[in-house]
């Protein structure tokens, strides 16, 4: 999730347990806010409840990350699919198929 200061558009970047911790203190709180302090100029950046729901649900929808080995076979699929060489397999086979019906 992504802050903007107000004063200086400096973007802090928070993460799911910053996000989580944020509701937990509006809660103890009761407070329909929170300050986010910007690390450069100091101002605080009253944050609305609303946009932390929304970012903790944000990270959730993030897809889990595939493994090295997961992106290389589906690039080599996405790739053969473009070039089409799932097409090229079926003419060797039909090729050999004319060339024996031929014999």
């Amino acid at each position: 999730m992504d802050i903007t200061c107000w004063n200086c558009k400096t973007v802090t970047k928070l993460d799911k347990f910053a996000v989580e911790a944020a509701i937990a203190s509006m809660d103890a709180s009761k407070l329909g806010f929170h300050d986010i302090v910007c690390s450069s100029c100091g101002k605080s950046n009253r944050t609305a409840r609303d946009l932390f729901v929304a970012g903790l649900q944000a990270f959730a929808v993030v897809e889990p990350e595939m493994t090295k080995r997961e992106a290389t076979l589906k690039t080599k699929e996405e790739n053969a699919k473009r070039r089409g060489d799932d097409d090229k397999k079926e003419r060797a086979k039909v090729k050999e198929a004319i060339k024996k019906a031929k014999k």
